[in-house]
């Protein structure tokens, strides 16, 4: 499972770089860690509003559903779903055909067990910059949106490091962003960005085990001495 992920570019930097406006930009505030099971907003372009960024509750929710988000994700984790799991349950396949998003973050974590101790590693693109992981969202009756992300078996730098999870987040090529978000696509063309390879050039490196406790900042990931003696994969 993936239950943390970063987002930490200015608010002018995002809009330039992915050619799109946030809806309620005052609300955007950066943040290098982002963690799903305390009920947390991603930054999401979907397929009923892709004309501006808006905020999603991360951790989909039925569309129908009354209850509180702890007590349905006590129930069922959604925070990640499996593309094999989108055509075998009823509460990710509409969704899949009718509710994509694009979810925008510059990295997430991973993890990797080394003589008895867990170490955490931040993955990022090579240029730093923001990138879009495959979503699927519901809009409930109250106007709040909740997403997934959707992931697939990890390949590249991320199955080299982790160790114990074998999924990775399916990222959106920017070539092919407008169609992940059209109404009108062929699912069978849906369907084959979910089975692309990774062509980002990702990279990856050890942090802080204080992650474990406490969100740490981002100056913290970058600074070498907090993870002096971690294996460097």
């Amino acid at each position: 499972m993936h239950k943390k992920v970063s987002n930490i570019a200015e608010r002018q930097l995002i809009e330039k770089e992915l050619g799109i406006k946030y809806k309620f930009p005052k609300l955007y505030t950066p943040n290098s860690v982002i963690d799903g099971t305390q009920e947390t907003t991603l930054s999401v372009i979907t397929m009923d509003q892709p004309d501006h960024i808006s905020y999603a509750i991360w951790g989909l929710l039925p569309y129908n559903y009354e209850g509180e988000w702890s007590d349905f994700q006590k129930a069922l984790d959604t925070l990640n779903v499996p593309k094999e799991n989108l055509n075998s349950n009823g509460i990710f396949e509409e969704p899949y055909h009718k509710r994509r998003c694009k979810i925008i973050v510059t990295g997430f974590f991973i993890y990797h067990l080394h003589n008895g101790s867990l170490y955490p590693y931040y993955v990022y693109l090579e240029s730093k910059k923001p990138f879009y992981i495959a979503g699927i969202y519901n809009t409930l009756d109250d106007g709040f949106i909740t997403c997934s992300i959707l992931t697939t078996k990890a390949t590249g730098i991320v199955n080299k490091i982790q160790n114990l999870n074998a999924s990775m987040p399916i990222f959106i090529p920017d070539n092919l962003s407008n169609i992940w978000l059209d109404s009108q696509a062929d699912i069978r063309k849906i369907s084959h960005i979910l089975g692309l390879d990774n062509t980002l050039k990702l990279k990856a490196h050890p942090i802080a085990k204080e992650f474990f406790k406490n969100n740490i900042s981002y100056d913290s990931m970058l600074d070498p001495v907090y993870y002096q003696g971690i294996p460097i994969l």
